[in-house]
């Protein structure tokens, strides 16, 4: 495909778009494309994939659709007009047009989702990043419908028809329409840019669109300023669209996000903080992604990198937020840690062969390590000389395209640095640098020797030494730290020797590089010991890190860290932290721990502990409700299942809403209570709750049913809604024979639609982790998993191989 890069140039599209019955399964789009062949006489091929085309005209004469997503173009001239109107299909897989019928009131919304390879399914185009051109879209909707696309609309509707301005040059995978009678929000700023937020109806009174639209207005004037670079459309808006398959897409000037951004039930602050950070990263993307596109998906890590990076940066500056780094430290860089010491690490920057390959490529290693990455760059030319860089990419390529040299090019040129060492040592080679600690200290205490020592993936690094000691109220707080760079196997510390040590040595203090922090053996047993005394939010994030990863070492048992967990859970205070360590309990007492302890120990013990955090009236707010959401989900004695029945039925020392319900209601499913007994409680129970509730059931019956219908399904919601009933901690000895037939099951399954995202989330949601064995490793092991499969569900099988390892450990002794 990158070959017809260099052949074409497009000059403009016109899209119009039939959504008037909506009664169909199909609708009807024409696509004009204005284009010009650097060769005349050369061929190409325009992307298709319709349900049936109803013409096909190329400058006059008719082509035919081949049948499997091109069209061919023949004997081209030096400039060309191609005109297709076919028929399409609404998806319910959230990719193409995805058609939803609101359970609460019927009504019907419709939006759009290209990215990646997904643009064919809508209308004809050329479909690849570096085909950018001026799109003129105009939509046919149902009276009372409002229609949302990249441009501000050209006048007021006629018959029903809405028709858009022209756009700037955009690819194809940031084309958006959205239409349906949505709730909508707007802020006319005087001549700024013009703000909409925008969600279902049934949805309208959970929204605070007054918070979210000065979330607009302070990203756009935020990036705007550091960018030195105007933003680059007329308006922007943020639509939260049903079954959603991702966070969010940062579709030129029209921002979808997924519905779980909408709090239609109780929510900690951390998710008002993941929706902050969401929103700031795709506006920033409309600078980096739109305005500037990257050339072909094999960069496609750096605009999520970026834009990654530039969220949490945004966040802290826009909301103080002082917490979002180490936040960001302890769950989305420790999840891209696990990825890259598997068999699923990768470089980086990684080839991207076709658009089927692009889809399988986000993961926490484009996002979350390319972002820990960039911010070690950051910390190496330092803030202003990143930005200044950044200010000369985005003049130099704005409205077009570039990639990966461009921007190191535009920031060595801004730094007055040679980055090619960095570039090579840090994107084009794969996994994790380990850097510990080595030094020796005297009677009185006092470093004689300091190195840092540095294994794995060797790679230069700007980061800092921090020496925590304690303080008069018994806290442990930081005494020193210094800043240095470290290359090689050992860097000598020289700023540190004859200075005090103290109980806890922390390299990599404030998280400055990308890498595993291995404590020294003193500071390994004063986190486990005393981690909640310990004052700073980032620092104790790191550590929480690395208690985990010596978990995953073997050098930390799974039951130790449990009781570290539980001796230190209430004293932290970040509740996104909170939260992701209640996972990780989790995943101890499911895959880490002998079964037969943790049902008769472990999982009692913990939901003990959370029942006292729900119960402490003076505690956080945050930690009880995360709790209570815990305890619906860890109940397996009788005695804790009856308190969770007694909280859905109003006995709960909090407050509960639909949402904390809902989990209560799975649960008392899971142990026996019909469905239908609890179904009742909810005003609107809808499909997905209904599935999900049947999904739960502790029958054979139940889970032959879920199984069959994930298999059959073309809808992401529906597979996560039944993947999450499908797979309980009480339920092990219920799925041992689906093992089996994931194996039969999902290859043919991969095979036929594996570019799909139902097929692709199948492979990874009901991958067979609750079956923790050396058979299940030897089943999939044979699996006939190709390419695809690695990808997909190569982590996952890493995990269940370290969980077996874990597990007979723990069960030996």
């Amino acid at each position: 495909m990158r070959e017809r890069g260099a052949l074409l140039r497009v000059r403009s599209y016109d899209l119009d778009v039939d959504l008037s019955r909506t009664g169909e399964p199909a609708f009807r789009s024409r696509s004009t494309i204005r284009f010009t062949c650097a060769r005349p006489g050369a061929s190409s091929w325009a992307d298709a994939l319709p349900r049936r085309v109803r013409s096909a005209v190329l400058n006059g004469r008719p082509v035919e659709y081949d049948g499997a997503g091109r069209i061919p173009l023949p004997d081209l001239a030096a400039r060309n007009e191609l005109t297709v109107e076919a028929d399409y299909d609404f998806s319910t897989g959230g990719e193409g047009l995805h058609r939803f019928t609101d359970p609460a009131d019927q009504q019907v919304y419709v939006y759009s989702h290209l990215q990646p390879g997904h643009a064919p399914r809508v209308f004809a185009c050329f479909d690849q990043p570096d085909l950018k051109a001026p799109f003129e879209i105009s939509v046919t909707a149902l009276d009372g419908w409002t229609v949302l696309s990249n441009a501000l609309p050209g006048h007021p509707p006629v018959a029903g028809v809405h028709r858009f301005a022209p756009t700037p040059p955009i690819s194809t995978y940031l084309v958006a329409v959205a239409a349906g009678p949505w709730a909508s929000w707007t802020a006319d700023q005087g001549g700024a840019v013009p703000l909409g937020v925008h969600t279902r109806r049934s949805l309208a009174t959970h929204l605070d669109p007054a918070v979210l639209l000065e979330r607009l207005r302070e990203g756009v004037a935020f990036f705007a300023g550091a960018f030195a670079t105007l933003y680059p459309f007329r308006k922007l808006d943020l639509c939260f669209v049903p079954e959603f398959n991702f966070g969010a897409m940062e579709n030129a000037a029209c921002v979808f996000a997924a519905e779980t951004f909408v709090f239609d039930r109780a929510v900690t602050r951390y998710a008002h903080r993941r929706r902050d950070e969401m929103i700031f990263h795709e506006i920033s993307h409309q600078w980096f992604g739109d305005l500037v596109t990257l050339r072909w998906w094999d960069d496609l890590w750096l605009s999520e990198a970026f834009a990654t990076w530039a969220g949490v940066h945004a966040l802290t500056r826009l909301t103080g937020d002082t917490g979002a780094w180490a936040d960001f430290a302890a769950g989305k860089k420790a999840h891209a840690y696990l990825l890259d010491q598997s068999d699923s690490t990768h470089p980086v920057v990684t080839g991207v062969p076709d658009v089927d390959a692009a889809g399988s490529a986000f993961d926490a290693l484009t996002y979350h390590k390319g972002a820990s990455v960039l911010r070690q760059l950051v910390a190496r030319l330092g803030l202003d000389g990143f930005l200044e860089g950044m200010r000369r990419y985005f003049a130099d390529h704005s409205y077009g395209t570039a990639g990966r040299a461009e921007m190191l090019g535009a920031l060595a040129a801004a730094a007055g640095r040679d980055l090619t060492a960095w570039t090579d040592a840090w994107l084009l080679t794969a996994g994790l640098s380990e850097v510990r600690a080595d030094f020796d200290v005297d009677e009185a205490g006092r470093f004689t020797r300091f190195d840092l020592l540095q294994t794995g993936s060797l790679r230069p690094h700007r980061l800092a030494v921090g020496v925590y000691a304690e303080d008069r109220h018994g806290d442990l707080v930081r005494v020193r730290r210094h800043e240095l760079d470290a290359d090689g196997p050992r860097t000598s510390v020289d700023a540190l020797i004859g200075t005090r040590s103290g109980p806890l040595v922390l390299p990599n203090d404030g998280d400055l590089t990308y890498c595993r922090i291995v404590l020294d053996p003193r500071s390994a047993e004063e986190v486990v010991h005393r981690i909640g005394r310990l004052a700073d939010p980032m620092a104790r994030s790191l550590c929480w890190t690395a208690a985990w990863d010596m978990v995953r070492h073997a050098e930390l048992p799974p039951r130790r860290f449990l009781t570290m967990v539980l001796g230190g859970l209430t004293a932290e205070t970040q509740i996104g932290v909170f939260q992701r360590l209640l996972v990780r309990v989790s995943t101890v007492l499911t895959a880490y721990t002998e079964q037969g302890w943790a049902r008769a120990h472990g999982w009692p013990s913990y939901v003990d502990h959370l029942l006292r955090v729900v119960s402490a009236h003076d505690g956080d707010a945050d930690q009880r409700l995360a709790a209570a959401r815990a305890v619906a989900d860890a109940a397996l004695a009788a005695d804790h299942v009856d308190t969770v029945r007694k909280w859905f039925h109003g006995a709960a020392p909090i407050d509960v809403d639909d949402g904390l319900r809902r989990r209560f209601a799975r649960s008392l499913v899971a142990h026996g209570e019909p469905p239908e007994d609890v179904s009742g409680a909810f005003t609107v129970v809808g499909d997905r709750l209904a599935e999900r509730l049947k999904a739960s059931a502790p029958t054979a019956e139940a889970k032959e049913w879920a199984w069959t219908a994930i298999l059959r399904s073309e809808s992401v919601a529906q597979v996560r809604a039944l993947a999450d009933g499908f797979a309980h901690p009480a339920h092990h000895h219920l799925l041992a024979p689906f093992v089996r037939r994931y194996a039969q099951d999902v290859p043919p399954l991969l095979a036929s639609g594996g570019d799909r995202e139902p097929a692709r989330t199948v492979a990874v949601r009901m991958f067979p982790s609750w079956s923790v064995s050396r058979r299940t490793l030897g089943v999939i092991d044979r699996m006939p998993a190709g390419d695809r499969f690695v990808r997909l569900a190569g982590a996952a099988r890493a995990e269940l191989a370290l969980a077996v390892d874990l597990s007979e450990r723990d069960a030996a002794g």
